[in-house]
């Protein structure tokens, strides 16, 4: 019953537009849109790590030695810039996205 209702809710944000939720393995976050970016729903209030380093280093540019070979500019900017870690997630559709994730257990895409 619990397990269906949780479903039935998921499925309601997903459709209300105003969230986005990724699967890591077992875990589900919910993210939310604050200030055109996506950070976890508990980061509203932009006292988290996602939030601030994403305030600190999004109009850094980086180095062009960093991009080399291809590299994901948003995974090198969280990596190298934030010192978050790049983990991939899966929409409800199966879709992957990386995001970054922060120590404080925060989340930015």
């Amino acid at each position: 019953m619990m397990a269906r209702f949780f479903l039935i809710w998921m499925i309601s944000l997903n459709a209300l537009g105003a969230n986005l939720v990724l699967t890591f393995g077992e875990l589900k976050v919910i993210f939310a849109k604050v200030d055109g970016i996506y950070v976890n729903r508990s980061c509203k209030n932009k006292k988290c790590e996602a939030f601030q380093k994403y305030i600190q280093f999004s109009k850094k540019s980086l180095p062009r030695d960093l991009l080399l070979g291809g590299k994901n500019p948003a995974a090198v900017r969280c990596k190298e810039l934030m010192g978050g870690e790049v983990i991939i997630g899966r929409d409800r559709d199966g879709h992957e996205q990386s995001v970054c994730q922060f120590r404080d257990g925060s989340y930015l895409i």
